[in-house]
C-alpha cells in the first residue's frame, strides 16, 4: 500500500464516520463518530502535509 493508498483511505474512513455522526441516534453516539473522524481526519492531514511535502504530486 502506497502513501498515497493510505492518505486515501484515510480520508474515505473519515468521511465515512462524518456521514455515520449525522445518523447517530444519540449525543454520546455523535460526538464519539465526530471525535473519531477528525482524528483520522487529521491523521490524513498530516500524512499529507508531512510525509509528502504538502504536494500533490508528491503522493506515492
Amino acid at each position: 500500500m502506497t502513501d498515497r493508498d493510505v492518505y486515501l483511505k484515510l480520508c474515505a474512513v473519515a468521511e465515512e464516520l462524518a456521514r455515520l455522526a449525522e445518523a447517530a441516534e444519540s449525543v454520546v453516539g455523535n460526538a464519539a463518530l465526530t471525535s473519531a473522524a477528525d482524528t483520522l481526519s487529521g491523521t490524513a492531514r498530516v500524512i499529507y502535509e508531512h510525509c509528502l511535502g504538502g504536494d500533490a504530486d508528491g503522493i506515492h
